[in-house]
């Protein structure tokens, strides 16, 4: 035992230590040993190369190796050349050799299975990152026609604000320039034409009764003189009754413009003035008429000429007070050429027997206009008496629709007595 290498020395570890090497060798042999042949062979051959080329290497560092018999490095180089050799050329066993190609073999397979797991890993990922990118994309997208939606939506609300604004103030602006034209055209139609009035009553042709700003006005009508009607002291005139009834049906409860004239008033406490409906002087419809003419009765002459102009067609034609000769003078002064003819004398009457009475009483016949017809005024009337009988048809003196009988002492038309 002590020629043995590894037991040589009394060192119990280095015994030890050859022990399992020897039994490790003695396995190693018997293990290759049953492979076929020529594997265990070629087997046992590589082993030993494998063996002796670590042996070699060893001795060429420490500069022997007495457990394997190499005395020095030149036989440690001839022992790594021939192992080299040996592992170079000597082939590897069919079995190792197929199954370090199986081992090989799966080697790659796993990898490449690795690879497969990881590149659809890796697609999974990619997939799961481009749909988590593409829902972000949506959302952000979503988020941005949202906001664009909003700031469509409340620019849309501030344009219709501004529009709606617009309109209002425009609307404003054109009420305001609305009624500052109404202002400014009835300032100049009042500056025109003079304040607004209604005509309540009208006394003769060129006489009114009017309501202006709350107050009652007998109105004198400037430069025309018509026939007279209720004078107290004279008759009634031609064409008297027909320019007062003319003006009756033209002004009567309408509303008119009086322009005051120079002179105020007259007289007996009466406006004078011009008085105008639809833009015309009540004065210019009459001249035009032929029921009126041109008097030079107060100061004012603002529309003398005016008037000329108008009457001038119904003395061409000799219309109205222009029908008869000298009754109207052209010349601008008042009054008309006319004495009233006196009435003549009744032819008796033949004696006739009286009729039997009865309670039936007999009604006016005679009457000029009907009692309970239009409104009548004392220049309607020829005479003091046919009034009284056309007043108390009416049903005076209890009744007084044509207000015939102002101071109420039961006779009507006191100017014509």
């Amino acid at each position: 035992m002590n020629k043995i290498p590894g037991f040589r020395s009394n060192t119990t570890w280095k015994k030890i230590l050859a022990w399992f090497i020897y039994l490790f060798l003695a396995f190693y042999i018997l293990s290759e040993a049953t492979r076929p042949f020529p594997d265990n062979i070629l087997s046992l051959v590589n082993t030993i190369a494998g063996v002796g080329f670590i042996a070699a290497i060893v001795a060429l560092i420490k500069g022997k190796l007495a457990i394997l018999s190499i005395p020095n490095r030149q036989i440690a180089s001839a022992v790594l050349f021939v192992t080299i050799l040996l592992l170079g050329f000597v082939p590897m066993p069919k079995d190792q050799v197929a199954s370090d190609n199986q081992t090989k073999s799966s080697n790659i397979e796993t990898t490449e299975a690795t690879a497969k797991v990881d590149n659809e890993t890796d697609d999974e990922q990619e997939e799961e990152q481009a749909q988590k990118e593409q829902e972000q994309r949506e959302k952000e997208e979503a988020a941005t026609k949202a906001e664009e939606e909003r700031k469509e939506r409340e620019e849309q609300e501030r344009q219709e604000a501004e529009e709606k604004a617009a309109a209002e103030q425009k609307a404003k602006d054109e009420a305001v320039a609305k009624e500052k034209a109404e202002q400014e055209a009835e300032e100049a139609e009042q500056e025109q034409y003079g304040e607004v009035a209604t005509v309540t009553k009208v006394i003769d042709g060129d006489t009114l009764e009017i309501n202006m700003n709350g107050t009652t006005e007998d109105v004198r009508l400037l430069l025309i003189d018509t026939p007279e009607t209720v004078h107290p002291s004279e008759p009634v005139q031609p064409f008297g009754p027909e320019a007062s009834q003319f003006v009756k049906d033209t002004l009567q409860g309408e509303e008119v413009r009086v322009q005051v004239g120079i002179e105020e008033r007259d007289n007996y406490g009466r406006l004078l003035a011009y008085v105008y409906h639809d833009g015309e002087t009540i004065q210019e419809m009459l001249l035009e008429e032929g029921l009126a003419k041109t008097a030079y009765l107060y100061n004012d002459l603002t529309m003398l000429e005016e008037f000329h102009a108008a009457q001038q067609p119904a003395i061409d034609a000799g219309i109205g007070v222009w029908s008869i000769p000298g009754y109207a003078d052209p010349v601008d002064e008042g009054g008309y050429n006319y004495q009233e003819e006196p009435d003549p004398e009744p032819e008796p009457e033949p004696e006739t027997e009286p009729e039997p009475e009865t309670e039936t009483e007999t009604p006016a016949t005679d009457l000029p206009f009907d009692p309970f017809g239009p409104d009548r005024d004392c220049g309607d009337f020829s005479s003091h008496s046919v009034a009284q009988a056309f007043f108390e048809a009416a049903g005076g003196p209890a009744s007084d629709p044509h207000d015939l009988n102002r101071d109420t002492d039961g006779i009507a038309c006191d100017s014509l007595q």
